[in-house]
């Protein structure tokens, strides 16, 4: 397989995304500005984020406390690992909200937050889980025959 790129790609399709870690590292050290131009083809909210991203995984390796954001969190230290526990067990945020009640927008923070990946269900599972659902909407939908018969 050849290392060169296609007619008609992008010159930028040759660069990797950087690893968030390294970014974050570089910002620490030597600043925004030097990672921007380090990573000239991401834009600065894009390196941002991966800066981001790198200090929320070098955090969750650490065990350093995570810093209070935004609003005060209406759940407890311990919901929080029950929620971050179902969604280990469950593979699935998704699947880990319905079970604890959790939003899933606050079960993808509380991942990203302590530097955990967040699962992603295998293409079988997403197959499987899809037609599942589709056929209890479709149950759910479809009225017994003796109420179509007197309509």
């Amino acid at each position: 397989m050849s290392n060169q790129g296609r007619p008609g790609d992008s010159p930028l399709s040759v660069y990797r995304s950087p690893d968030p870690v390294a970014v974050a590292r570089l910002v620490e050290s030597h600043g925004m500005d030097a990672a921007v131009g380090r990573f000239y083809w991401l834009s600065s909210e894009g390196v941002g984020k991966l800066a981001q991203r790198g200090r929320e995984i070098l955090r969750g390796r650490t065990g350093r406390p995570i810093p209070a954001r935004g609003r005060r969190r209406s759940t407890t230290p311990e919901q929080e690992a029950h929620g971050i526990a179902e969604v280990l067990r469950l593979g699935s945020v998704h699947r880990a909200a319905r079970a604890t009640g959790i939003s899933h927008s606050l079960l993808r923070t509380l991942l990203v937050e302590r530097g955990i990946p967040v699962p992603r269900l295998s293409r079988e599972e997403r197959v499987r889980a899809v037609l599942a659902g589709q056929a209890r909407a479709a149950a759910a939908s479809e009225t017994p025959a003796t109420e179509r018969t007197a309509a």
